[in-house]
Order: structure tokens, then C-alpha cells, then sequence
């Protein structure tokens, strides 16, 4: 395939092949593959579409599918007969059927992320990890828009980069999943980022050195020109991303680095090529936990590299008041907060939640993925007094955690937070942190942070008509 330069209504493809003619298999038809479909048809490619979903559960009806729906409800490999590219979505796992014989027959294969990477030319920031990616590229989102930038958030928070068919933006931040990054050949951020490294989707890769493998991609087709930025407190990052081909700078709250940011007399500072500067005083950061640090000192650093000066990083980080499920304090009564962590679906994102200082009763479970819940054990024992374990992990993680706790196995949500309120004392939080996948109790994480929090605020509400009753 050539090298093009077909038009869109409003961007060109001036980093990827020539598409138009050309005949192009959509693997995985959710919000990424549609997104990937309508922009192939919008530039002229003959589009075909495979999801392994029949068209009734894709809430969709036959007008909806390019090429119509031959392939939809299976695997038929027919579908690759005669392609010129494969474009992957995101859920599509690399065990899959008709990945696997795309690959085999040498056909070009890249991820969605890549396609929509092909018609941007705007200066482009991508943020990986196992946890802390979509508060860390809002955060970064909010600093450009503060500096006046028009600024595009996209990838794996949301919006898929090849739905990005408006005006040009100015700025483009991504958060990017090991889902994306593993099929993609050219893309190329001009910063990169990895908040850390730790166990996860092994459901999905085969594993952990599949999964590292996977993230290194993000900076492995950088220049010299382009910035690398490492979380120098992991140590899998510490020791898996070394020898990077584009500039390297590092965050840590202490000791500060060389090159990059950190934490200096309760104050946020970057030093990059000269002296350290001061940005922004931690007393104006209004999240919680020293994780969400990590993720201001990121996205700082991130920011000065692409070019924001100090008020935008200041402004952008003092008006940034965090995302749903991500330690938000859904109520506050009788000395009690209780916090909803649902975005936490493995160990290492329950463990940043987890905090020696803080009087802490938790409720977790769910999914485990394949993941070793052993390896938290230390940080349960410091940080909990109680755990409420619930949903299909929750023998396993009780298991893991024996003696390092007191914990019980309670089945359900909706229990666990009943339990809670009735064993909770001032001074105490109660944290819904599940560590696990939502999907064998609720149909995704939002959905269980909103159940968490409505109970939560039903019981508060019921605690607050007795109240009001007895005062009769």
C-alpha cells in the first residue's frame, strides 16, 4: 500500500496509506469500529465489517453496517478475502480468529487508534498505564484549554480518534490502553507518557510481558525531537523502558529528578534544562490521595513539553475537580466519608486507593482477570481494618488476603453497603475500591459507581427521615 494523502472533509491522511478504492475489514463493530468505518467510507474505502456480536445485540439494523451482514454473529474468515488492511477495534483480543488469520496471510493489521492517527497533524500528547490514564489526559486536557488552545481529549476516554472529523484542533491528548498501542506500526506522539506498570488484563493478553510489550509501543517509532515521560517510583517501568529513542524525563514526588517534575516545599516544580521552577502550591490541588499527585506531576510535566506555559498548567489543575468513580466523595455524614473508587478494576489502582493514615473499611470484588491478589497483601494489611469482599472474586481475594485483615464475603453490593453503614464509626471512610472487573454483577464500571453511590444516598437519606421523625 502507498502512501496517500485522500481528503476528508476536514483533515488528510498525509501519514498513512492511500485508502480510497482500497478494500478495508473492520474488525469489531462498537463505538471505535463504527467510528473507523464511517471514516474509511468518508475517504472513499470499500468497507467491510466483522464483529463476532449478531446485529440485534449491536443495537443496529441492516442500514447501520457497511457491506451489510455477512459478517456479523461469527468469525467468517471469508471477510479477508481480497483486503488490503485490517483496522482492529480495542475489544477485539489477539486470540481472535480473524486476527490471527490477518496476520498469518500478511495482511496489513493496524488498531483504530492508528487509523484516526493517520488524519491528524495537530502536536500530540499519549498517556498509558495501568491506572490513573483518563485523570491524568483530562487534566492535561483542561491545562490546554486553559492556555487558549483548542484542544481535542480522545482515544480510550471516550471519544475514538477517528470520530475527530471537526476543525482542526490545536492540541490533540490521548489516553491510549495496551489494546490500542499492540497493533499500531507508525504512531507516533510527540510526548509520551506511562504513569506505571503493574498487573492487569491478563484476560486479555496472554501475558504480563505480552502486556509491557504492548505499552513500550507508545515510544518505540519516537525521535530524538520527541519527549519520553517515566514514573521513576515504578519499578517495572523503571526497568522495562529504558533506551528510549526520544528524550527522557521523569516525575517523582521526591527526590526530584534531573529533568522533570516534582514536589519541593509543598509545591509542584519542574526543572527541564535549568533551574527548578515552582508552578503551583499543592493547596490549590483539590484531589485527594497521593496517586492523583503522581497524576497532577504527569500531566504538568507533559504540558510544559508540549508547550504550556505556567498559568495554564496552574489554572488548568486549580479549576480540575476530578471524574466520577475516580475517589469521589459521594457523602459525608456522621463523620464518615464514604468514597466511590469504582474505576479501580485491579490490584494496583486498589492499592494507590489504600492509605496507612486513613481509618479504612473496604468494600471490593468483583472480576479478578487472571490478576494476583497477593501482591497487595502488605498494602491491605496497613491500609484497611475491615474488608467487605463481593461478586465472583471474592473467595479468591479472601484467600489472598488471610490474616492481613479481618474480612468477610457478603455476595452482593447493595449487602456490603448495608453492612458498612452498620459497622462504620466516626473518623472512619468507608471505600469502594473493587480492585476487579464490573461484569459479573453490572454491565461496566459506571454502572456500578452510580448503584454504589445511589445506595450510599438512599441509606443517608432513610438515616436522615428517622432523624426528623424522632425530633417530632
Amino acid at each position: 500500500m502507498t502512501k496517500g494523502t485522500t481528503l476528508t472533509a476536514q483533515r488528510t491522511n498525509t501519514r498513512g496509506p492511500f485508502l480510497e478504492g482500497t478494500t478495508v475489514v473492520v474488525l469489531g463493530f462498537r463505538r471505535s469500529g463504527r467510528a473507523a468505518a464511517a471514516l474509511l467510507q468518508e475517504v472513499g474505502a470499500k468497507v467491510r465489517v466483522s464483529d463476532s456480536s449478531p446485529l440485534d445485540d449491536l443495537g443496529l439494523s441492516a442500514a447501520d453496517v457497511p457491506g451489510g451482514v455477512a459478517w456479523l454473529g461469527g468469525a467468517d474468515p471469508g471477510v479477508l478475502q481480497g483486503a488490503d488492511l485490517v483496522v482492529v477495534s480495542p475489544g477485539v483480543p489477539p486470540a481472535n480468529p480473524l486476527l490471527r488469520a490477518a496476520l498469518d496471510r500478511g495482511i496489513p493489521v493496524r488498531s483504530e487508534l492508528e487509523l484516526g492517527w493517520w488524519f491528524t497533524d495537530a502536536p500530540t500528547v499519549a498517556i498509558t498505564g495501568t491506572n490513573g490514564k483518563t485523570t491524568t489526559t483530562e487534566l492535561l486536557g483542561a491545562m490546554g484549554r486553559a492556555a487558549g488552545r483548542s484542544t481535542l481529549v480522545a482515544g480510550n476516554v471516550g471519544t475514538p480518534l477517528s470520530s475527530a472529523v471537526d476543525a482542526p484542533p490545536e492540541l490533540i491528548v490521548l489516553e491510549v490502553s495496551s489494546f490500542q498501542l499492540f497493533l499500531c506500526e507508525d504512531f507516533r506522539p510527540h510526548v509520551g507518557a506511562i504513569l506505571n506498570l503493574t498487573t492487569d488484563h491478563l484476560d486479555w493478553h496472554p501475558d504480563f510481558e505480552h502486556y509491557a510489550a504492548a505499552k513500550r509501543k507508545l515510544f518505540e517509532r519516537q525521535e530524538p525531537q520527541d519527549a519520553a515521560v517515566l514514573n521513576l517510583v515504578d519499578p517495572e517501568v523503571t526497568a522495562r523502558f529504558r533506551d528510549l529513542p526520544g528524550e527522557v524525563f521523569g516525575f517523582r514526588e521526591s527526590p526530584a529528578p534531573d529533568r522533570g517534575a516534582f514536589i519541593r516545599d509543598e509545591r509542584l516544580t519542574l526543572r527541564l534544562d535549568g533551574d527548578p521552577e515552582p508552578v503551583l502550591a499543592l493547596s490549590e490541588w483539590s484531589l485527594p490521595g497521593r496517586h492523583n499527585r503522581e497524576n497532577l506531576l504527569a500531566a504538568a510535566l507533559c504540558a510544559r513539553l508540549i508547550g504550556l506555559d505556567d498559568d495554564a498548567i496552574r489554572n488548568g489543575a486549580r479549576s480540575f475537580r476530578g471524574l466520577p468513580h475516580r475517589m469521589e466523595i459521594v457523602e459525608h455524614a456522621s463523620g464518615v466519608h464514604w468514597i466511590n473508587d469504582s474505576k479501580s478494576t485491579n490490584p494496583g489502582s486498589l492499592e494507590k486507593a489504600l492509605d496507612p493514615d486513613l481509618d479504612t473499611l473496604l468494600i471490593a470484588g468483583g472480576v479478578t482477570k487472571g490478576c494476583d491478589f497477593r501482591a497487595i497483601r502488605d498494602a491491605v494489611e496497613r491500609g484497611t481494618t475491615e474488608v467487605l469482599l463481593i461478586g465472583e472474586g471474592a473467595a479468591e481475594m479472601a484467600a489472598a488476603w488471610r490474616s492481613a485483615t479481618r474480612t468477610e464475603i457478603v455476595g452482593d453490593l447493595g449487602t456490603a453497603v448495608r453492612v458498612a453503614h452498620e459497622r462504620v464509626r466516626p473518623g472512619q471512610r468507608v471505600l469502594f475500591s473493587p480492585g476487579c472487573a464490573s461484569f459479573d454483577q453490572f454491565d461496566n464500571y459506571v454502572h456500578r459507581g452510580d448503584t454504589f453511590r445511589e445506595l450510599v444516598r438512599r441509606i443517608h437519606r432513610k438515616d436522615s427521615l428517622s432523624s426528623k421523625g424522632g425530633d417530632a
